[in-house]
C-alpha cells in the first residue's frame, strides 16, 4: 500500500524501510497533514514523530480532515501516540504501549501516577542530515528500562519508582541513561546496587518508542486497510477558522508582523492575563464565525473542575463547597459553570493557529496593545544597547532561568511539565519560552540597574 510515515528520532529510517516501503517524511508539524493530503493523497498516514517546540505542533483538525477524506491515520510512539489518544474516538488508530498509556492515563507498572504529560515522549535530536539522532532519552524509555530492571530483580520496585521520580523532575533535555550515575548519587543509592544496575543496563535497556514504531510499521504491512471506524462519528465542519488555516497554509505569508509577535510575547510572559484573554479571544472567534460553543462531556467537566480547584486553591471538598456557597452557586449552578469552562477550553484548543490573531484584536479593543508593544520596543532597544543577543541574552542554564522566572519573577513553583506549560501559554515550545524568559531577565536586570543609579 502507499503510506506516508512521519518519522524522526524514534526509529532509524534504514530499520523502517526494511519493514515497510513507504514515503518517509520528517517529523510532522502544523500544516504538514493538510499539504500531504492535498498534494499526494496517500492511502494511509502514520504519525510517529512530530515537533513539540521549534514550530507549531500538528493541529488536531487537520488530522480529522484527513480522516474525513477517507484516509486512515495511525499514530504510535511519540507525537503519534499523543494525537491518537486524543482522537481515537473519532477514528484515528493508535498502536503500542505508549498510546495505550496515554489513552488510559496509566503507564504500567506505575499505576499510582497519572500518565498524561507531553514531555514523556519528548527528546532533543540532531539534524535531518544525520537522520535525527536522539541526544536525550525519552521518559517512557527510562520508565520501561527501569521497570525491566525491577522485573529481573536487578533493583527493587521502590528504587525503580524513586529513580523514575528523579528523572521526571529533570527538564527533558537532561534525561538520559548517561545521567544515571548522577541520579543514583543524588538519591544516595548504595554503590553495590548502582554497580549491578550499570552492569545490567547494556543488555537490558529498552526503547518503548522504538518498539511501538516497529509495531505500527508491521501493522501497515498487512492487508489493505479500510477507513477506520469511530466510536464517536463526527461531521467535519468547514468553519471560518478552518478556511483561514487553509488560506495561510496554502499561501504561507507572515500574517503576524514582528512587532505584533513581540507584543504577544509580552502578553505570554504574564500567565494570568494571557489565560484570561485567551478565553475572550476564543469567544471572539466563535462570535465571528457564528458557531455555538462546543458540547462537553463528563471527562471535560472533570478536567474543568480540576483547573478551577488549582486556580482557586481549593484543595479539599470542604474548601470547594465553601467557595461555591460564597459565590451563591448551588450544585446545578456549579455544573453550569463547569460546562462553560469546559466549552471555553475546547474553543481555545480548536482555535489553533487563529488564536494569536484573535488575541491581537482583543488587546487592541481593550486598549492593552500599545502598552505591550511599547514595552517590547523598549526592551529590544535596551538589549541592543547593552549588546545582549536577541535570541538568548543570558548565559544562565535552562534550570536557572526557569527558577528565576517562576520562583523569583512570578512567585510560584516551577511546573512539573515545562513543555506542557509552554504549549498552554502559547509558546512554540520550551526553547521559545526560555528565549523569552532570558530576554525578560536581562531587561529586568537593566531596569534594576537604572533604578539603582537613579537613587
Amino acid at each position: 500500500m502507499s503510506a506516508a510515515v512521519f518519522l524522526g528520532p524514534s526509529l532509524s529510517r534504514a530499520e523502517a524501510e526494511a519493514i515497510l516501503a513507504a514515503d518517509y517524511l520528517p517529523p510532522v508539524r502544523q500544516g504538514d497533514i493538510y499539504r500531504l493530503v492535498r498534494e499526494r493523497r496517500p492511502e494511509a498516514i502514520a504519525i510517529i514523530d512530530g515537533y513539540f517546540q521549534e514550530v507549531p505542533s500538528v493541529w488536531h483538525k487537520e488530522i480529522l480532515w484527513a480522516i474525513d477524506q477517507g484516509i486512515p491515520v495511525f499514530g504510535a510512539a511519540s507525537m503519534g501516540a499523543l494525537r491518537a489518544a486524543e482522537l481515537d474516538r473519532h477514528g484515528m488508530v493508535g498502536v503500542g504501549k505508549v498510546y495505550e498509556a496515554y489513552s488510559s492515563g496509566c503507564y504500567v507498572p506505575y499505576g499510582d501516577e497519572v500518565f498524561e504529560d507531553d514531555d514523556e515522549v519528548a527528546v532533543i535530536h540532531g539534524p535531518a542530515e544525520l537522520n535525527y539522532p536522539a541526544l536525550s532519552d525519552a521518559m517512557v524509555d527510562l520508565r520501561e528500562t527501569l521497570a525491566a530492571a525491577a522485573h529481573k530483580g536487578v533493583i527493587d520496585p521502590a528504587l525503580r519508582d524513586r529513580l523514575v521520580a528523579a528523572f521526571k523532575r529533570r527538564f527533558y533535555h537532561n534525561r538520559s541513561f548517561e545521567a544515571l550515575p548522577e541520579v543514583l548519587d543524588e538519591l544516595g543509592v548504595a554503590a553495590g546496587v548502582g554497580e549491578a544496575l550499570h552492569a545490567w543496563l547494556p543488555q537490558g535497556r529498552v526503547s518503548q518508542k522504538r518498539a511501538d514504531a516497529l509495531a505500527l510499521l508491521e501493522k501497515l504491512t498487512g492487508a489493505p486497510l479500510e477507513p477506520p471506524s469511530a466510536s464517536e462519528p463526527f461531521v467535519f465542519e468547514r468553519t471560518t477558522l478552518w478556511a483561514q488555516f487553509v488560506e495561510q497554509t496554502d499561501e504561507p505569508v507572515a500574517a503576524i508582523s514582528e512587532a505584533e509577535r513581540a507584543a504577544l510575547e509580552e502578553l505570554k510572559l504574564d500567565p494570568d492575563l494571557y489565560q484570561e484573554l485567551c478565553g475572550r479571544a476564543a469567544l471572539w472567534l466563535r462570535l465571528e464565525t457564528g458557531e455555538a460553543l462546543p458540547p462537553t462531556g463528563e471527562d471535560a467537566r472533570r478536567d474543568a473542575l480540576d483547573r478551577l480547584r488549582r486556580r482557586q486553591g481549593l484543595l479539599s471538598r470542604e474548601q470547594l463547597e465553601t467557595w461555591a456557597e460564597d459565590c451563591n452557586l448551588d450544585r446545578a449552578g456549579l455544573q453550569r459553570l463547569l460546562d462553560y469552562e469546559a466549552s471555553l477550553e475546547a474553543c481555545i484548543a480548536e482555535a489553533g493557529p487563529m488564536l494569536d490573531r484573535a488575541l491581537l484584536d482583543v488587546l487592541r479593543s481593550e486598549e492593552r496593545y500599545m502598552a505591550l508593544a511599547g514595552r517590547a520596543r523598549n526592551k529590544q532597544r535596551l538589549l541592543e544597547q547593552t549588546e545582549e543577543t536577541v535570541s538568548a541574552p543570558s548565559a544562565l542554564s535552562s534550570a536557572a532561568l526557569l527558577d528565576w522566572y517562576f520562583e523569583t519573577h512570578l512567585g510560584r513553583g516551577v511546573p512539573g511539565d515545562v513543555a506542557r506549560y509552554a504549549e498552554v501559554q502559547g509558546f512554540g515550545g520550551v526553547k521559545e519560552l526560555l528565549a523569552a524568559v532570558a530576554r525578560e531577565r536581562s531587561y529586568q536586570k537593566f531596569l534594576a540597574a537604572e533604578k539603582g543609579r537613579g537613587q
